[in-house]
């Protein structure tokens, strides 16, 4: 078995000098490296398949082979792995299966670039050498980002690791695609597809930006052939009327009803065309008169079918006009917006521009490279939706597959019901090459899982048969992942034990992209559903509320984020952050301080802890020993673990970490840790043997490093393995990630210490707040009179007299039923009691009051100034209202600041 590796790189040792942390500060970079190899090189997160245990299973969302770790990764992988570490430790079989996807249009815009830089390009290379290309740029650095993922300590099945052109997965992959095919759903289609003139492919809605900008409304004058008037035609893309076949109207537009059937001539072409009538026509855009040019717009592509008109192409897929006899001589080859221009500029010319006026226009752009999409017309591979997407649909209105938060299964719904045909074509060489092949000698066309030997129609042989140049579409593979990486179409073990998988967490812009296709797909092929919730996260957005983008130059690196503040940290925050909150969370460096903070507040907790329990052998606690404090922080330990355990279920990953921040730097570090320094000491002057308090801060430090683990790996690792556990451990236990995750213990859920101890906490704050106000030097020790009119109080007062006594440093400290309260004394209540502390002696009362005036001026002149902001009319309706609401506030913390220096000064009048 492995053993643990301490920071001198040896197995744990016994010896004192071996149990506590050598640092004060947590030394998280070293601390990282040297787990993360431990946990690598000893293959931990290794799959094991126990037939006796229950399940539990993730696909990773695949990243591109061409990404570098963003924060949407980290967060994504932070939250998958707390699940993965938890279900370890509850004894399930975990499955988190990893890889990466081949990102077709990505990586190939990515090599083709390279290439051009060594003068080379794709076209002169042929398609087999700018593969194997590819292939060796894939092979050096597409595992990068796995590697990068290593640094948060995410706890994959490494030895699982896909990648979506694996032999094994383009099996998959085929094989769905000829069922698919076989069966009918996959056809060959010429319809409007959007291109991308740069990547020189088509592309799905999905994959298509849409924003707006300014622009302009071209109105143009086409001439009736009949010389008897003209038609105003409004078009923003006025490079496209070479291609217009006809003018169409709404029929029952009365200004053009006479039009209808007369033909007009095509500007500058001179083209004959004719006036149609088609109820897609909106009255009131523009002039409501359409140009119909349906090789280049989908909507006019439809209003073409229906009146069976020709589809003349006269952009092409560079986006250059074409040189053809439906475009100008003057035009051929021109790219496609200088072409716009001098369109423009030949209409002025000829008088047939009727209008230019501004006009924001709608845009839609390729998500990869920001190129306008041209809508042309072409052959592309489609699969037909309807029928596939009904049983998708049911499947998430039965909840049977659940949306977290529930919100997500409405959009996913609309788009469902909705759905299109998908285009699932592209016109690239990295990929999945379609397998569809024609037989050159019979015209015979058909689908193959493997390269055909033969032509089935004619006998042909392979030589005759010619495979399809086009490539799948990559989330055609991507919609299989969840079962083609457990082995489908066999039947393997992993399939029987893992699928359906348990969760999907992903991010809410791939929903329709990626979430729909693969539950689809898998009640095609699986007759089930592949996951059984999908998680949708949160987008992390600049500290402004921006999109994080890298052309932009504002995204921020998690790895710098992990640098700075180290990976637990990082991770913390990403669980705070949950998936039911806000679905845009601002990034916050000093959240991150925050808990880096956190982690060294452990850190110390830790030193503290351990060198308390050198040589100390845990035998569990004895309730007829404990103290009120003991009871208490056990009782709050088992309170968290039964929140915890509620919370995980739910997925409430931010309520969850906010109770174990809590529970760590308040209850456990702040005052129990401070309570057993006092115990400890008594124990320690009285000869006391039992060492309960040992037992206390072994059995809680202990079980609270499990608690965290799923959240916090590497600290909790380090720490834990110096921690003296007992027997139920072997000493060379191999890491805390197998230990069970701890389990609330009812006995030990006591309400009466929780009332009693939370009653003497109430009044250490009470005694802490006065000395704060007060400003009382932190090592004077105050006298403090406390009054009770409640003897229950009194008892549990007179109990925990030592706590006030150390935690307040409350001296003389005088617990009475009835005593008049002494002159200059600072008072506050708590309950049925009233506490007392005497100033004069503690604090030089003329110097206070000076003080205390001259805070009093100072803050009655920026009330006034806030006032004057406040009263003034054009302040408050010409100002961002975020503006006024925090000067209003402004105003409510200064009056409040007021009316505490009046309260101190009346204590400070002499009575």
């Amino acid at each position: 078995m492995a053993k643990s590796p301490t920071s001198e790189g040896s197995s744990i040792k016994e010896e004192s000098n071996e149990m506590k942390p050598s640092s004060n500060a947590f030394d998280w970079k070293e601390v990282e490296a040297r787990w993360t190899a431990y946990w690598h090189e000893n293959k931990l997160f290794n799959l094991e398949m126990n037939p006796d245990r229950p399940n539990f299973s993730v696909a990773l969302p695949p990243p591109n082979i061409t990404g570098n770790l963003h924060m949407g990764h980290a967060l994504n992988g932070t939250l998958q792995d707390v699940l993965i570490r938890l279900k370890r430790m509850q004894g399930y079989n975990v499955l988190w299966q990893p890889g990466t996807d081949h990102a077709g249009i990505a990586t190939q815009m990515v090599v083709e670039r390279k290439l051009k830089k060594e003068g080379l390009s794709r076209h002169k290379m042929g398609r087999e050498a700018f593969t194997e290309k590819i292939w060796e740029w894939r092979n050096q650095y597409g595992d990068h980002i796995m590697e990068q993922y290593k640094r948060i300590g995410v706890s994959f099945s490494w030895d699982r690791v896909a990648f979506t052109m694996d032999e094994s997965y383009v099996r998959s992959i085929y094989r769905a695609f000829v069922t698919l095919y076989k069966e009918g759903y996959i056809y060959r289609g010429n319809r409007i597809t959007n291109w991308c003139p740069s990547c020189a492919t088509s592309l799905s809605d999905l994959e298509v930006e849409h924003d707006e900008k300014k622009g302009h409304l071209y109105c143009i004058k086409y001439q009736l052939e009949d010389g008897s008037g003209e038609l105003i035609v409004a078009t923003t893309r006025p490079e496209t009327l070479y291609g217009d076949v006809a003018v169409a109207v709404h029929p029952e537009d009365d200004r053009y009803k006479a039009l209808i059937g007369k033909n007009v001539k095509l500007p500058i072409t001179n083209r004959p065309i004719p006036v149609i009538a088609d109820s897609y026509v909106e009255r009131d855009f523009g002039t409501g008169a359409l140009k119909i040019t349906p090789a280049h717009d989908a909507n006019d592509f439809e209003v073409g079918a229906r009146h069976k008109l020709p589809q003349p192409t006269v952009i092409d897929l560079k986006g250059k006009l074409i040189a053809n006899e439906f475009v100008p001589e003057f035009l051929h080859g021109i790219d496609r917006f200088e072409a716009r221009k001098q369109t423009v500029a030949k209409l002025e010319e000829i008088g047939l521009l009727a209008e230019s006026r501004d006009y924001t226009v709608g845009l839609s752009h390729c998500e990869r490279c920001q190129t306008v999409i041209e809508p042309l017309l072409s052959d592309q591979w489609y699969l037909s939706m309807k029928e596939l997407a009904q049983p998708a649909i049911e499947v998430v209105e039965e909840q049977r597959v659940q949306f977290i938060p529930e919100r997500y299964a409405s959009s996913y719904l609309d788009w469902m019901k909705n759905i299109r045909d998908w285009c699932i074509s592209r016109q690239l060489w990295w990929g999945h090459r379609i397998p569809v092949w024609t037989c050159g000698k019979c015209g015979a066309v058909d689908a193959y899982e493997t390269a055909p030997a033969a032509c089935e129609k004619c006998s042909a042989p392979g030589a005759e048969m010619k495979q399809d140049e086009d490539v799948l579409d990559t989330w055609f593979s991507s919609a299989l992942w969840p079962f083609a990486t457990l082995g489908w179409p066999d039947e393997t073990k992993e399939m029987k034990m893992f699928f359906p998988t348990t969760i999907l967490s992903t991010a809410r812009e791939i929903i329709n992209l990626w979430v729909a296709r693969m539950i689809f797909t898998s009640l095609k092929f699986t007759k089930t559903i592949p996951f059984k919730h999908v998680l949708i996260h949160p987008v992390i957005q600049t500290e402004d509320g921006k999109r994080m983008s890298k052309s932009k130059g504002n995204s921020i690196d998690p790895l710098d984020m992990i640098d700075t503040y180290g990976a637990d940290a990082n991770r913390f925050w990403f669980t705070s952050v949950g998936i039911k909150g806000d679905q845009d969370v601002r990034f916050r460096a000093e959240k991150l301080d925050e808990y880096k903070r956190f982690a060294n507040k452990l850190w110390n907790c830790g030193r503290f802890v351990l060198t308390q329990l050198e040589g100390f052998e845990p035998k569990g606690v004895n309730p007829a020993h404990l103290t009120l404090a003991d009871r208490w922080i056990l009782n709050r330990y088992n309170v968290l673990l039964d929140l915890l355990q509620m919370y995980f279920q739910d997925y409430d990953f931010d309520k969850a970490a906010n109770q174990l921040h809590d529970f760590t730097w308040s209850a456990f570090c702040d005052w129990y840790v401070e309570i057993a320094k006092i115990q400890l000491a008594q124990e320690a002057q009285s000869g006391e043997t039992t060492g309960q308090t040992r037992a206390v801060l072994q059995t809680i430090f202990e079980g609270l490093l499990r608690a965290l683990h799923p959240i916090m790996p590497f600290i909790t690792e380090e720490l834990w393995t110096k921690v003296p556990k007992s027997s139920f451990f072997p000493k060379d236990f191999v890491s805390i990630m197998f230990a069970p995750y701890p389990r609330p213990d009812e006995n030990l859920i006591d309400d009466d210490a929780e009332e009693k101890m939370e009653f003497l906490m109430r009044v250490i704050r009470s005694i802490r707040n006065i000395r704060q106000t007060y400003n009382v030097p932190a090592s004077a020790e105050a006298e403090v009179m406390i009054v009770c009119q409640d003897e229950d109080e009194m008892k549990c007062l007179a109990d925990g007299a030592m706590y006030i006594e150390r935690l307040a440093k409350a001296n003389p400290l005088d617990i009475s039923m009835d005593c008049s309260p002494p002159s200059m004394a600072a008072c506050e209540a708590v309950s049925s009691v009233n506490i007392y502390v005497p100033l004069a002696k503690l604090i030089d009362v003329a110097k206070s009051k000076d003080k205390l005036n001259v805070r009093k001026q100072s803050i009655e002149k920026e009330i006034a100034k806030v006032d004057m902001q406040l009263s003034n009319p054009d302040f408050k309706s010409k100002a961002p209202a975020d503006k006024v609401a925090k000067i209003e506030a402004q105003l409510v913390e200064l009056t409040r600041q007021l009316e505490s220096v009046h309260a101190q000064l009346k204590v400070l009048e002499v009575s």
